[in-house]
């Protein structure tokens, strides 16, 4: 029997008409009329790996050399990073996140994945610009104090085009200088296993970091293991700021030999969200000897005081709500991906008589992240609390959070306002919140605010000027308000700011989104002594990222 189209039913008795049709439809027929329809099906990939530089005929002689001494990205380390192979549905999820996944390797100028119909299949492709890896590091930064720091030396973030990075450098910090060097393997060969070494040896002090394991490689994933160790020998500084002109600073000594390993498994794990749920487990030998003492006589020192060695358990869980933005020239000239996921992380940890401690407390922490897109703007937040407790009530904690609105009212433009707090409570010596100079006010010299409490705030605008000159340097100006400061508890609050003017540089052929900043402006508040008075002052450094 033919069924007359429910577009010609008319009056009150419509709807019923409509349903005694939908019940006179075959269930089969029913079901074929809304079931969606299937997944087209990756037929093939296809990688198209371009050079730093577009091979032309018109390209001049030095891009074709540098062309030429650098190492294209091999094409296993690029398709062991998506997350689709021919024969999978296409989703458009796993090409964000394999496009994400791509661009956080820090190898690329820019990544684009597509798809195309080619005789009638569907085939994917992706575009790779390679970043110029060779990185010649000559950073100088001069504070407002006239304090002279920097780093110089060299980094090949590609080493062979494998994704391998390699590192030496000679660092001055405003308090210390010497060499850092680093290896590391974010996947060994065409493997989900990585590893790395770092050895930083100072004037003051010295250290070592490793790492091995397998990381999560996606959303997707189910498991992860893996393990960190790290020691550290010599002197760390507690300052205590009672003016710019005067500080009360406390020397410690430090010896540390830390171990932690995670077991990871997500019981929830798509290209969208995820569940993790792990245990952890740490053994630390740590020591503070409060008094001031040559860094040559650490071993004998350090031999008469007793080893303490203790452990950690712990169990944690993660849930997070995919959201990315990728943006361009919003914190340096190249395109990055804004995280405004939703994020929730619980752990906690004990730590008992029986694995070395006095006393058994327990250790918590939360930390709660997500972000949204409002048209032209983007807002971020922030929280992270944690704490130690025994049974005397907090023997230690520490709470932070984060607030930032970045907006991008023109595509060469974009404006930042960013507030940030924090609390601690009995911090290990040098772990007090230290601001001035490259960690706001930006106009301050080093240690001009350090505490337990903080309470900073910036308001930037930035115009790029010059994108890309001669497909090598970008330029441009931005105007700033700084405003913030750090106390102790036992002090009055005490903060300083600054206003003023900036000139940025940065590079295309990064694969970092960053600047390089001369900052000039006036300096104000803070003042407890006749050399804080308002003034004017500069400084030269990296630009703040948002």
């Amino acid at each position: 029997m033919r069924q007359p189209p429910i577009r010609e039913a008319r009056g009150p008795g419509a709807w019923l008409a409509a349903v005694v049709i939908c019940l006179a439809c075959p269930a089969t027929n029913l079901a074929q009329s809304v079931s969606p329809a299937p997944a087209a099906v990756i037929d093939s990939v296809v990688l198209q790996r371009q050079d730093v530089f577009a091979r032309t005929d018109e390209i001049n002689p030095i891009k074709a050399f540098l062309n030429e001494i650098h190492a294209t990205t091999k094409p296993f380390v690029i398709r062991r990073e998506l997350l689709f192979a021919p024969g999978t549905a296409h989703d458009s999820a796993l090409f964000a996140e394999s496009e994400r996944n791509l661009r956080a390797l820090g190898l690329f100028r820019s990544v684009r994945l597509d798809t195309a119909s080619v005789g009638g299949r569907l085939v994917a492709t992706v575009r790779t610009r390679d970043a110029w890896s060779l990185q010649p590091r000559a950073a100088v930064r001069v504070a407002s104090d006239g304090r002279l720091t920097g780093s110089v030396g060299l980094t090949e973030t590609n080493f062979g085009g494998t994704g391998n990075r390699l590192r030496l450098w000679y660092v001055r910090q405003a308090d210390r200088d010497g060499l850092v060097f680093s290896a590391s393997a974010g996947r060994i060969g065409r493997s989900r296993l990585g590893t790395g070494v770092s050895r930083t040896s100072l004037s003051d002090w010295s250290s070592w970091y490793w790492f091995g394991g397998r990381s999560f490689a996606s959303f997707s994933d189910r498991w992860s293991v893996y393990y960190e160790g790290e020691t550290f020998t010599g002197r760390l500084s507690q300052y205590r700021t009672l003016s710019i002109a005067e500080r009360d600073t406390a020397d410690w000594h430090r010896r540390a030999f830390i171990n932690r390993g995670f077991v990871t498994f997500a019981p929830i794990a798509n290209p969208r969200e995820y569940v993790r749920m792990g245990a952890s487990a740490e053994v630390r030998r740590e020591e503070y000897i409060p008094f001031p003492i040559a860094p040559v006589e650490l071993d004998s020192v350090f031999g008469l005081v007793p080893d303490t060695v203790y452990g950690l358990l712990g169990a944690f869980a993660e849930y997070r709500r995919a959201r990315y933005q990728r943006v361009d020239r919003l914190n340096g000239f190249t395109e990055e991906d804004q995280d405004l996921s939703d994020l929730v992380f619980v752990s906690v940890k004990l730590a008992a008589k029986g694995l070395g401690y006095a006393s058994t407390g327990v250790g918590a922490r939360v930390r709660l992240q997500t972000g949204a897109r409002l048209g032209r703007a983007t807002a971020k937040g922030l929280v992270d609390a944690n704490g130690l407790f025994n049974a005397a009530g907090l023997d230690s904690g520490r709470v932070f959070a984060r607030g930032t609105l970045a907006v991008k009212p023109h595509d060469r433009h974009a404006t930042f306002l960013q507030v940030t707090g924090g609390v601690l409570d009995r911090p290990p010596p040098g772990g007090e919140f230290d601001l001035g100079f490259e960690i706001l006010p930006r106009l301050w010299g080093p240690h001009a605010f350090v505490g337990t409490r903080s309470l900073s705030a910036t308001f930037e605008h930035r115009i790029f000027i010059a994108t890309n000159v001669a497909d090598l340097v970008g330029a441009g100006v931005a105007g700033f308000v700084d405003y913030g400061g750090a106390w102790y508890a036992d002090q009055d609050t005490r903060f300083g700011g600054n206003a003023g003017l900036s000139v940025f540089f940065g590079s295309p052929l990064s694969s970092f989104a960053q600047v390089t900043h001369v900052s000039g402006g006036y300096r104000f508040g803070g003042g407890l002594s006749e050399s804080e008075e308002p003034r004017w002052a500069f400084s030269l450094g990296s630009g703040i990222r948002f």
